[in-house]
């Protein structure tokens, strides 16, 4: 399983995989604690995972209905 997940430092979306202890955000070099990360979504794997970001980064008015 993978979740994506927010920066509590700089507030952008990552990929981390889900069991992990800390995640270093891949924008700002920040170490979370999984503890203080706000989960955004769960995939099953990192294909789905990679749609989630997209999808979650992409403007509403811009995504496909």
């Amino acid at each position: 399983m993978y979740l994506v997940v927010v920066c509590p430092r700089c507030g952008n979306l990552s990929v981390m995989r889900e069991g992990v202890k800390s995640h270093q955000c891949p924008y700002c070099g920040y170490v979370m604690r999984v503890e203080e990360v706000t989960i955004m979504g769960r995939a099953r794997n990192g294909r789905e995972a990679r749609e989630l970001l997209i999808k979650l980064k992409t403007p509403r008015e811009l995504r496909r209905h």
